[in-house]
Formats: C-alpha cells, structure tokens, sequence
C-alpha cells in the first residue's frame, strides 16, 4: 500500500501530549497545512515559468530576417548558460503535482504519496476535476482520450527529467507546459480563501 500524507502535526510540542484538546489543535490547522502546499506549489511554478521564459526558442516568424536576429540573440544568451530543460521540466511536473495534492488535502485531508500525474488527476474531487477537465477541453483543445493519452505520456516527468542522464533523449511537448500554467493558475486563484487564516497564524506567532 502507498504511503498517505495526512497533514503536518502542529501539536507535537511536550506540554501537548497528554492535553485533550491536541486532536483538535491538528484538526484546526488543517488549511495551514493545505496554504504551504499551495505556497509551495506557487514557488516551483514561478521558477518553471523563469527557466521557461530563458529556453523557450523564438516563435517561427514569417520575415526571416527576423527569425535569423531572433535566433542569434537566442544563442548569445544561452552561450554561457548551463543546460535548463530539465530543471525546467522538473519544477513544472513537481508545481503540478503539488496543486494536484493541495486539491485532494483541501478536500479529503489526505493524499497518496505518489509522483504520478495520471494517477493524481484522477484521484482529484469530482468538483475539482470536472472544473479542470471543461479547462483542459477548452483551453488545450484535448478531449477525454487524447486527454488521458497525453497524461500518460507526461505522468512521470519528475522522475525522467531528474535523472535525464539515464535516458538517450527527454524532452517535452505544448501539452506539457500548457497544462502547468492552466493547472498552476487554478490553483494559485484559490490563495486569496487562505490569505485571512495565513494573517491570523502569523499575528499569533
């Protein structure tokens, strides 16, 4: 059986052990558990969406003396830089994979421990995945079969992409990188329910 994450014991303090309110203590801090997945989510996204914006190669243009300036800047700047898709691909599958396991916490206050995409996306709330899949459809232009196609070819980047060296080639596709930015701005839409409970931790302190 998988191992489950069942939300971060806030009451582990000596004093606590044998209080009789220590279960609702954890109980009660539930959403400050579900805010630093969320918190943490945004943080591998907004570096996925850094690297993104140095690796992506210019867009095919029709004047092709643009498209030959365009991709000489490109290859001045990348001339000192190391290689970035894959931590680029990394912090995109795990910002994912994150607002994947915020949505189940949210809702079950609890997630496998799994990397899996796939797995994940269906383990979503019906509320949740129902709201992504209309996105994806419309957004992304995927029905439920190229839908479930394509995850499956994506689920398990994190792990591919950390250990690119053990692979002839990696790489990644539109699907990819439109689905971290769709997936990672639904999610980073719901901080504000957060911010009021995150304010009232930190003026506790």
């Amino acid at each position: 059986m998988s191992r489950k994450f069942q939300g971060t014991n806030y009451a582990h303090y000596k004093k606590c052990e044998a209080c009789e309110r220590k279960k609702f203590c954890n109980e009660e801090n539930k959403p400050m558990t579900a805010y630093n997945i969320l918190r943490d989510s945004e943080g591998f996204y907004y570096v996925f969406c850094k690297l993104e914006e140095i690796d992506t190669v210019p867009k095919f243009t029709p004047d092709s003396e643009k498209r030959r300036r365009d991709l000489e800047e490109y290859e001045k700047r990348h001339r000192q830089l190391p290689f970035l898709m894959s931590p680029m691909i990394t912090n995109g599958a795990l910002a994912i994979e994150l607002a994947f396991k915020f949505l189940i916490f949210k809702e079950n206050l609890e997630f496998e421990c799994e990397h899996r995409l796939d797995i994940l996306f269906l383990q979503l709330p019906q509320k949740y995945g129902d709201e992504l899949r209309t996105k994806i459809y419309e957004q992304i232009h995927q029905n439920e079969e190229s839908l479930m196609k394509n995850f499956n070819q994506i689920s398990n980047l994190f792990v591919e992409a950390r250990y690119s060296f053990e692979r002839d080639t990696i790489g990644y596709s539109n699907f990819f990188t439109d689905l971290v930015h769709l997936v990672c701005d639904y999610v980073i839409d719901m901080k504000k329910e957060y911010i009021h409970e995150e304010d009232d931790i930190l003026a506790d302190d």
